[in-house]
């Protein structure tokens, strides 16, 4: 291997208006001056052409090799590296490429090419002037260009990556007009060949138009580092996961908002160095006393391992600090922080993840299993997501999602409502979109999806729900709940919501909030939106912009939303900007009075408004973290806004001051003419308890919801063709025993048998109930009204040749 000697770099300190320097230009700036490429035999020989490989990394992992990494890329495990762009050819304001540094290296190519792995040449230009002058200036533009083709055509590459830095906003549209060209150009002369960009983390200037650029592009490679750099007055992470202020994972929901929601276009940059400042003392954030210098992953590493790694946890990042006269702090990135992030673009179902730089790893080999272990092709598969469960008629559903790459099945496992962690195997299917039929009609199906290969299973997926039903399904539930810090989040809070629907006799389709913002699935289709957002907050956003457009077309057009979530209106009103308090005001009919109204002062209780959709409802209590959900200590105080009303408020808790826990409303929005409705809980709806509460909350909804139906169009609900027992609950008893169940109106009489286990008949009755959803409460006596005997009993309904037995166990 390549035995490179680690400079050290003394970075410029960053102006308050954040015109500085990236990491990839103050070390090209760098190199160029203090370091001077070997001779080597690898440009005297042909260059072939990329041997496409059997099986593909999950996911892009694009990685840069500066050239003066020297011949580092002999050691790299391609069979990892989806594509490596070398760093790089210097363009002029005038369209010229004034060094190549050695391109095409034509060694370094075949190996690539050999192991499946694309090459693409970067083109960089950081300084603003020549930017100005290049990009404003067709013929500049088109100079390069061609200077881009040769080059990539020379070294018989894959394509071409885009380094501009430092450009002002002025040339926002030249820099569109730019890439098009240039995307178009080398897609024609190189069909196959891809164009990327680098990107900064945070847009300080405006000057990008993020959309655009994706939608014109291949990628944008966002360069995820530099968060704290060497000019920083204060210790901190390079690449901080979490925390406030910039972070990665605001600067990927930035980058998906903007892109609306492109996420197969976004590659998250990681980075294999960091820095290293003298501070004032060895507490992590402490003033720096000094310039920060920029060390590789191989060094830090190192020095971590000697002086005492350290974890900080509101970053989710590695650091160490060590006394030397005086006080300093190394802060990078390590095989568990990279883990972290990866987990993060896989989750969010990026098109992949990056490497500056390659070869910053040195000799350790602990980041190259890192990405075997996330991206090889001898992995799981990718978790599943946008996921779409859809009524096609007949007890028959499809099921579609993104992800699952490289599966070679799909697992769809069934939870139950009583038990949310036991689940069974529904079915193994071998390709999606996944159909399955023979359901029966009028029962729920609470579903996740494991993708497996012969490599191991990906995690599972989140819950969804579904009725089958041959009618018209008008109704959709939407898990908008993402959230993982902070919280409790279980991911099948589909389980609370699907089956309260079920018993106001509905059938539902489900959705995840991804599926919808990518038009995985069509709002419109559906006339009641059950929106699922829990202890959604800003981190990861309760309505995005485009969300927001959704459901205003929803509710312009006559349709009714129920949404319930606590920090609805902190984000959008408290965290948001002037766009969100308008939808939260306009759309949501809803005044943010508070955050934390209830549960921080103990009060985790509410009731029903008089003269509302909810009076006379009593004790409506959620969860304070022990009953399952999660602890609903900040819920928002909310006050009724622009002809809405409030249902619900929180028991003794100043509503003046504090404001309350629900609205609702019936009438138009925005300029429709159209009558529309809204139910709005300030606490999740799962997390209220017991069941039966949430029951009758959610026939009163429907209530209100059938109102405002009734000026729109008809609704269906359900007619059962078979008997059906939902649950028997609680199973184990002690005395009597609920059993929820649907029953068609036969021309007959039901009958419902109590049996043991060897068959005998210890009880039998005609019953007159039908339709979805019925109870009928089993005593545990026989025939003769004595109780019986510990043990196991089988509960039977039977109609002519249609029956339904479930097994119940009694215990005294």
């Amino acid at each position: 291997m390549f035995n490179f000697f680690l400079f050290v770099l003394f970075l410029n300190t960053i102006s308050e208006s954040k015109n500085y320097k990236s990491i990839h230009q103050i070390q090209l700036e760098f190199y160029n001056k203090n370091y001077v490429m070997p001779e080597n035999d690898y440009d005297r020989i042909a260059i072939n052409k990329i041997k496409r490989r059997d099986r593909n990394p999950s996911r892009e992992v694009f990685g840069y090799h500066p050239y003066w990494m020297g011949t580092s890329w002999q050691n790299y495990n391609f069979n990892v590296i989806s594509t490596l762009a070398y760093f790089s050819a210097e363009a002029t304001s005038t369209g010229d490429l004034s060094n190549l540094h050695g391109w095409p290296v034509s060694g370094l190519i075949n190996m690539a090419h050999e192991n499946g792995t694309e090459v693409v040449l970067c083109v960089t230009l950081f300084n603003t002037n020549d930017l100005i002058t290049l990009l404003s200036n067709p013929s500049y533009r088109t100079n390069l260009i061609n200077n881009l083709l040769y080059q990539v055509q020379a070294g018989n590459a894959d394509g071409v990556n885009v380094d501009f830095e430092s450009f002002p906003a002025s040339q926002k549209e030249n820099m569109v007009t730019f890439i098009s060209d240039l995307t178009s150009a080398f897609h024609t002369e190189i069909p196959g060949s891809q164009v990327t960009l680098a990107m900064p983390a945070v847009d300080w200037s405006n000057a990008w138009d993020y959309n655009s650029l994706a939608n014109i592009s291949d990628g944008l490679f966002i360069m995820g580092y530099a968060y704290h750099w060497s000019g920083s007055q204060a210790t901190g992470p390079n690449s901080p996961l979490t925390g406030s202020g910039h972070t990665i994972t605001s600067t990927v929901f930035d980058y998906l908002s903007k892109t609306n929601y492109q996420s197969e276009k976004l590659i998250l940059g990681c980075p294999y160095y960091g820095f290293v400042w003298p501070s004032e003392s060895n507490i992590p954030g402490s003033a720096t006393t000094g310039t920060g210098q920029a060390q590789f992953y191989s060094q830090m590493e190192g020095s971590a391992l000697s002086f005492g790694k350290l974890w900080h946890q509101t970053s989710q990042t590695p650091w160490y600090n060590y006394e030397n006269t005086e006080w300093y702090q190394g802060w990078y990135d390590d095989s568990l922080s990279l883990s972290l992030k990866y987990d993060f673009a896989l989750e969010n179902n990026l098109k992949g993840i990056g490497i500056w730089a390659l070869g910053y790893d040195g000799d350790n080999t602990e980041l190259w299993n890192l990405l075997h272990s996330k991206f090889g092709d001898e992995t799981p598969p990718t978790t599943p997501n946008r996921i779409t469960m859809e009524n096609i008629g007949e007890g028959s559903i499809k099921i579609n999602f993104s992800g699952g790459e490289n599966a070679d099945e799909f697992i769809i496992l069934r939870g139950y409502v009583n038990q949310p962690n036991d689940l069974d195997t529904l079915g193994v299917f071998y390709n999606k979109p996944i159909i399955i039929e023979d359901l029966i009609q009028g029962d729920s199906y609470f579903l996740s999806i494991v993708a497996s290969n012969f490599f191991g299973e990906s995690d599972r997926t989140e819950m969804l729900g579904i009725v089958p039903s041959s009618n018209p399904v008008n109704h959709l539930i939407i898990n908008g709940f993402d959230r993982t810090t902070g919280t409790n989040n279980t991911f099948n809070f589909v389980l609370q919501h699907g089956s309260a629907i079920l018993a106001q006799g509905y059938a539902f389709d489900s959705a995840t909030n991804e599926a919808v913002i990518n038009d995985n699935i069509n709002i419109m289709e559906y006339q009641f939106i059950n929106w699922i957002l829990g202890e959604e907050g800003s981190s990861t956003s309760t309505f995005t912009s485009l969300e927001q457009d959704k459901v205003k077309t929803f509710l312009e057009d006559g349709r009714f939303l129920f949404i319930s979530g606590s920090e609805i209106g902190y984000d959008l009103v408290a965290q948001g900007n002037e766009s969100d308090q308008q939808f939260y005001n306009n759309y949501l009919k809803a005044e943010y009075i508070s955050d934390a109204a209830a549960g921080q002062s103990g009060v985790y209780n509410g009731y029903g408004v008089n003269s509302s959709s909810l009076s006379n409802v009593i004790n409506i209590t959620f969860d304070n973290g022990t009953q399952g959900t999660y602890n609903v200590d900040w819920p928002d105080g909310i006050k009724p806004a622009n002809g809405s009303n409030v249902c619900a408020k929180y028991t003794n808790v100043n509503y003046n001051e504090r404001g309350g826990m629900g609205i609702e409303y019936t009438g138009t929005f925005g300029n429709s003419n159209k009558t529309g409705g809204l139910f709005y809980l300030s606490v999740g709806f799962e997390s209220i308890y017991p069941e039966t509460k949430r029951n009758e909350i959610m026939s009163k909804i429907f209530d209100l919801y059938e109102a405002q139906l009734s000026t729109g169009e008809i609704t269906h609900k359900f007619h059962p063709k078979l008997i059906n027992i939902h649950k028997i609950y609680p199973n184990p008893t002690n005395t009597s025993a609920i059993i929820s169940l649907s029953i068609p109106k036969f021309e007959s009489k039901t009958t419902f048998t109590v049996l043991d286990m060897r068959g005998r008949t210890i009880a039998s009755k005609k019953i007159e109930l039908f339709g979805e959803n019925q109870i009928l409460t089993w005593n545990g006596l026989n025939d003769y009204g004595h109780e019986l005997p510990s043990g196991v009993y089988i509960l039977s309904f039977q109609n002519g040749p249609n029956v339904k037995s479930k097994k119940v166990t009694l215990l005294k």
